[in-house]
This record gives C-alpha cells, structure tokens and sequence, in this order.
C-alpha cells in the first residue's frame, strides 16, 4: 500500500515538472496559453461624489466721486483698491463713482466704463456674490456719504449673506488723531514764517464741522502752522488768511485735503485764474509753493481704507437701515386746513426746566404761528416711561405722535426738533419721519440749532446774552452732550466760530464726545485761568447739567475743576430759557415753511 502511494505521488511531481516546463517553453516561443479564469471579483461599489459646497463670491466695492484726471486717479483711487485687493485677496475688489458727470466724460473721451453704486451692486447681485463690503472713499459723512448710505440700504434686503460698509476717514476722534498723524507723513518741513494751508471741498450739510474739528485736533496734536480752508463751507479761505495774517506767516505751500488732486486742486487751489488760491494769496504778498498730491496717493491714508474695511467686516462699520415699508397715502382722512407742528426733543423729568426751556421754546413758535397746532414728542422712552410712572404725565413719542396726527387728520407737518445738531437722534427722528411722510398731505422738515455756518454764528450771539461779565483770568465753560456719531464735530467748530467772535475766553467740552474735560482742563491751565463759571450747551438743564456738570461727585466737571484750584462758578440754565435761541427755532420753522 506504501509503495502504490510512493508511486503516485512521484508520477505526480513529474507530471507537474513537465507541466511548468511545457508552459515555460510555450510562453518563450509565444504559444497561447490555457489559465484558469480568476476568481469572480466582488462588484465595486460606486460611490456618490460628496458635493463640494460653493465657494462663496465675495466682493468690496470702493466708491468715491471719481475723476477724469487719469494720472491722479491711478495714483490715488486705484491705489487704494489696489492697497484693498492685497490685503483680501479672497475679495473682488470693484470700482464705482457717484458723479455720473464723470461717468459720462470717461465714457465719451476714453471709453472708460465705470459704474455708478446702484448699476455696482445690481451686477453684484446678478453674479451671485453673497458677501459684499462697501468701502466709500470719503473724507466725511457728508451729502454725498449719507446718500451712499441711502443707496446700500435699498440692497440691505437680504439678497446679500453679508452687507457692510466702512466709514469714510473722518467719522469718530480717533479717526481725526490716525489722519493728523497719516499727514504728518506727508507734510514738507516748516520753519519759520511757514505754513501748509490744506483746502478741503466744503459742503453745506451739517458735517461741513469735520474741517473745523481737523484743525482743533491738529492743534491738539501739536502740529502747528498747519492751516485747515474748504472751497465751499467753512472754514473759507479768508478765514485762513486771517488766521495766516496774525501768526506772522510770509511762505504758503497749498496742499489738496481731497482723496484725488483732481479739479478742485489743479484749478481752485493751484490754478493761474484770477480767483484761485494760489494767486489770491500772492497777491497778498505771500510766497505760494504747490503741492498736487491727493491723499488717496499717501501710503498711510490707504492703510485707513484697509483698516475701516476690516472693520466694516468686523461689525464696527456704518450701520445701514433696512428696508421700511412707508405708511401708504389716504388723502380720506386729511381734514382740510388742519395744521400742526410737532416739537420733538430728548425730553427731560426735570418739571421746572421743562417749563422754562421745552415749553418756552414750543410757546415762541405757537405764538408765532396761531394758524397751527402745537403737539410735542419726545424721543427718550426712558423719560417718557418715567413721567408716567411717576407724575402721570402722558408724553409720545415720535411713533405715537405721527399716529395719533394721522388719526386726527392733520393735512398740513411742520416738524421742528429741538436738537443742537443733526446727529444720531436728530437722524433716527428724521428716519421715522420719512416713514410716516406720505401719511400727510405735506410734511415740512426743519433743521436742529447748529447746521450751516450761518447758524452757528447767530448762535454765537445768542449766547452772549446769557454770559456774566468775564474779567481777566477767567472763563466760562459751556458743557455739550456730545456723540460718539460724526456731528460731534459740531462742538469743535462752534469752539472755533466763537473764537472768530472774539469770545477766546469762552471753552466748549462735552460729556461723552470731543473736546473732552481733558482738553478743556489743558487750554484754560495754558491760558492761565483761575476762575470759572460752568454752564451747560443744552437744551434743557437736566440730568447732565446737575449731575455731570455741577454735582458733588468725584467725577463732576465742579469737584474736578475744584480740586486743581479754580475758583467754580454755576450756571444752571439750559439755552433754551434763552428767549434768542428760542427765536432761533422760530426762525427755523420759518425758513422750513419757505423751501418750496
């Protein structure tokens, strides 16, 4: 049995040896060969492809005015989208302007295309972008700035994920300190009987008051013989060679305060006309040196842009309204002839101030005007909630005022605020208004205290009816509110038109803006006060005026002013017992009444 098993298993070995050498030969001399089929493999299976979520379209739309000077607008506008597109590069950086002047001249001379900001958004809409940031590359938040607002907001509607936009250079006193010391980069050495005179547009919008403020920032700083002028606002330049005149300046170089050195520069500032800067002042005698650069060619002002897009990004821009679905017209409910006039101010819980400011003020224009209804509002709910509750007095607020009018069938709306300036609460009531507009047959918008030059000078004699005598050494400070929102520029040029008034002895600060008690403190120790007498640039002489101005606290303007050794007067009256700033709201009621 062993050997059958030997047996085989050699017939075996041999079988498989002539087997592989079989295959070996066949396969070198190129034979097909038999091999079993492998086995069935198991089915692959097909995997769906994950899907790769969209990259998001993101964009930053730099606006400005524009120009047709190719030179300067390559050197100023396009190197600031330049300076953007660097930074995010994740970012399509797109160009549009708001002359459509200008728009239209490229287009006809050069062929050059450039959109407006509504044609820039609609094809950012179009293309599918979902994260758009609006970077305007304005000075202020002036006219131009504020109707840009106007126009972003319209797009605030959700169709964007994401929509914001930065500020222009000037917004906030931290942004006035970043731009001197951005300037201070460009300025030429100044010796001796020299001066840089910056000329800035101008405007009439109430923010025209930035220019004055540069020039109260950069005295602070202490860049002197540097001179702040406007082509059309205020400071002029007359006021510039006023100011040339009495510091003994004989050398005049003339530099553009504009993003591009375009018209404005080339032919206002630097031109051969009879009315430009340049030969006014030489004819005047001074020596006159040009600088055409805009500051959109500075390095460091292009670094501002950057930084104010990363901070639109970062929630710290220029908030934008959303869309408001306005009160529709019902001319039904008008009753022919009804006219009112509403007084809105911040309010206070104060009754005898009230008495003698808001209702003094709203008794001038009842008086005034016996053709029509005088209802007030107030727009501090906190104030309104208060009286309520603790006087059961009944006071609404501009929301229910505009209803309860509509209700009562007033065809005819004048509204008159009784605000120092157009800030954020002048502006959020000017908001509500626009909403409830087309619920009257006419609505009339009247201006606060403080909004063209011309305004602030009447001011400036209104308050010297109320100042006590002011002897050597001494001074009155006049406290204001003050804002973090760019018209708290409006106390810096006030500051400098009652200086023009020769009242040098007369301090504007303010609580919560600029120029701080810091400021104050520093000008009357320079000028060599002693004695003060504090008296509040309010309305109404309420809360801050009591506490924060005239308060025993460690803390008020009183106790500080004390403790570094000046003697403290009290002034405890609000401008508006002042029967001239009084007459002022009147007037402006007028004025508002006239604009066709």
């Amino acid at each position: 049995m062993k050997r059958k098993i030997l047996a085989m298993m050699m017939i075996l070995f041999v079988a498989v040896g002539m087997l592989a050498g079989c295959s070996q030969g066949a396969m070198e001399a190129g034979e097909p060969v038999e091999t079993p089929e492998p086995a069935a493999a198991e089915p692959e299976v097909q995997q769906e492809p994950e899907e790769q979520p969209e990259t998001a379209k993101k964009a930053i739309l730099v606006v400005s005015f524009g120009t047709s000077y190719a030179d300067t607008r390559k050197a100023s506008i396009e190197a600031c989208e330049n300076e953007i597109a660097k930074a995010y590069p994740e970012y399509e950086v797109r160009r549009a302007f708001t002359s459509q002047i200008i728009i239209n001249k490229l287009a006809k001379r050069d062929n050059i295309e450039i959109d407006n900001p509504t044609q820039a958004l609609d094809r950012l809409t179009e293309e599918g972008f979902s994260e758009v940031v609006v970077q305007p590359l304005h000075i202020i938040a002036g006219e131009e700035y504020n109707e840009m607002v106007e126009v972003v907001a319209e797009y605030n509607d959700g169709r964007f994920d994401s929509l914001v936009m930065g500020r222009p250079i000037l917004t906030g006193i931290e942004d006035y300190e970043i731009a001197v010391e951005a300037l201070n980069e460009q300025l030429p050495e100044i010796g001796e009987g020299q001066a840089v005179v910056l000329m800035g547009h101008g405007t009439h919008h109430p923010a025209n008051a930035s220019y004055a403020c540069l020039q109260s920032v950069l005295e602070k700083e202490g860049v002197e013989n540097v001179y702040v002028g406007t082509v059309e606002g205020y400071p002029t330049l007359d006021n510039v060679m006023e100011s040339l005149q009495e510091d003994g300046i004989e050398e005049v170089t003339l530099m553009p305060f504009m993003v591009v050195a375009g018209d404005h520069a080339s032919n206002d500032m630097a031109g051969d006309e009879e009315d430009s800067w340049k030969t006014i002042m030489k004819k005047e005698g001074y020596s006159v040196e040009i600088y055409l650069h805009g500051l959109g060619e500075n390095p460091a002002f292009q670094g501002i842009y950057k930084q104010h897009v990363q901070d639109a990004m970062d929630g710290n821009g220029q908030e934008i309204p959303e869309p408001s679905n306005p009160v529709i017209a019902d001319a039904s409910k008008w009753v022919e002839g009804k006219k009112t006039i509403m007084v809105v101010s911040f309010g206070t819980s104060y009754a005898d101030t009230r008495k003698k400011s808001i209702e003094a003020t709203e008794n001038a224009i009842a008086e005034a005007y016996p053709d029509y209804e005088v209802v007030r509002a107030f727009t501090s709910q906190i104030i309104i909630d208060k009286l309520v509750k603790h006087d059961n007095i009944v006071i609404p607020n501009p929301e229910d005022a505009f209803e309860q009018m509509m209700a009562d069938g007033v065809e005819e709306l004048v509204i008159q605020p009784l605000h120092i300036m157009a800030g954020e609460e002048y502006n959020e009531l000017m908001e509500v208004a626009k909403h409830y507009e087309a619920g009257f047959k006419t609505v009339t918008f009247s201006k606060p205290l403080l909004n063209g030059i011309e305004d602030y000078e009447t001011a400036a004699v209104a308050l010297q009816s109320q100042l006590p005598e002011i002897g050597e050494g001494e001074a009155v400070v006049l406290m204001g509110h003050g804002t973090h929102h760019p018209a708290n520029a409006t106390y810096a040029c006030f500051q400098s038109v009652l200086n023009e008034e020769g009242m040098d002895n007369v301090y504007v600060g303010t609580v919560e803006g600029y120029p701080a008690y810091e400021d104050v403190l520093a000008k009357l120790k320079a000028d060599g006060v002693s004695k003060v007498t504090l008296m509040p640039f309010m309305v109404v002489a309420g809360d801050h005026a009591n506490n924060d101005m005239a308060g025993d606290e460690e803390d008020s303007w009183k106790t500080m002013l004390k403790q570094e050794g000046f003697t403290v007067n009290i002034y405890l009256h609000g401008i508006g017992e002042n029967p001239e700033f009084q007459q002022i709201y009147v007037n402006h009621v007028a004025a508002a009444m006239s604009v066709e």
